[in-house]
């Protein structure tokens, strides 16, 4: 089976070659970086065929050494590009596609930064240039941003949308309740262009693996979307608390309802389609 994942950082460390930027917001240890001389190892060890790269926002907006490892390993990596909206070149996006490693863009922005990026009139024309160019988008965004995407995805019915871990609020162990805007993603069905990225699962319940609370609000998402319009991630750097291989093994061998087309879809095949993964 081909298998693709779809959330996993991958930046540089923190130094004076390449600085990360002083946002205010949390961030990691800077020491250390990801990078794929630790992520290829580890997805040969449990059968991840490709990754898309997402370049973290605390690693600032530098493409570059993405779009390199993509290159050195194009069979095994793409990139979901940062793109800074406020940048005054606008004519930044008519060359997205210029390098062969990029899929597309993934947006994600510091605090200060504010939550207006989302509103499909503040910046209507990144909307209409990423759907004129066939630019597929991964959304950051939680609990009833959600219902924003409705505007973008009616008025945009060729933009490919994709919500990125389900929309949920990470880390219900931390006193957040993930699932507590989980009926404002079922209005989005009605629009083809939306799809969601099945990631960080582990981050949604205070269970070990295999979650077993978790499978049913997991099959209410894939009855209301499909598999053809999910995509698994694991999202593998960042959800400390389990192991990709059970990342990976959750769905791949623990949600019973699943088929075996279903898992061909959630796992590789959807992401492939959407992102014109080359394989």
């Amino acid at each position: 089976m081909f298998i693709l994942d779809t959330q996993v950082h991958m930046y540089l460390p923190n130094s004076p070659e390449h600085p990360w930027p002083d946002y205010g917001d949390p961030a990691p240890d800077g020491s250390h970086g990801s990078t794929p001389a630790e992520i290829l190892p580890a997805m040969d060890e449990i059968g991840v065929s490709a990754t898309a790269i997402v370049p973290a926002i605390w690693a600032g907006d530098d493409n570059r050494p993405a779009l390199r490892w993509a290159a050195e390993h194009p069979d095994r990596l793409g990139v979901m590009g940062r793109f800074d909206l406020w940048d005054p070149d606008r004519t930044r996006i008519e060359r997205w596609f210029d390098d062969p490693g990029m899929r597309g863009i993934r947006m994600s922005y510091p605090s200060f930064r504010g939550r207006d990026w989302l509103d499909v009139d503040r910046f209507s024309w990144f909307w209409a240039e990423a759907e004129r160019l066939g630019i597929p988008l991964m959304l950051l965004i939680f609990g009833q941003e959600v219902r924003k995407v409705a505007a973008i995805a009616e008025r945009h019915p060729g933009l490919p949308l994709i919500i990125d871990h389900m929309g949920l609020l990470i880390g219900q162990r931390t006193g957040f309740d993930a699932w507590a805007h989980i009926d404002d993603l079922f209005p989005l069905t009605a629009y083809p262009n939306v799809f969601l990225k099945f990631s960080s699962i582990p981050d949604y319940t205070d269970e070990e693996y295999p979650y077993p609370s978790l499978t049913p609000m997991l099959e209410r998402i894939v009855d209301g979307y499909g598999p053809e319009r999910l995509m698994w991630g694991s999202d593998t750097t960042r959800v400390l608390r389990a192991s990709y291989r059970e990342i990976l093994d959750h769905t791949r061998y623990e949600l019973g309802f699943l088929g075996a087309s279903e898992k061909e879809w959630i796992l590789g095949r959807t992401a492939a389609t959407v992102l014109r993964w080359p394989r």
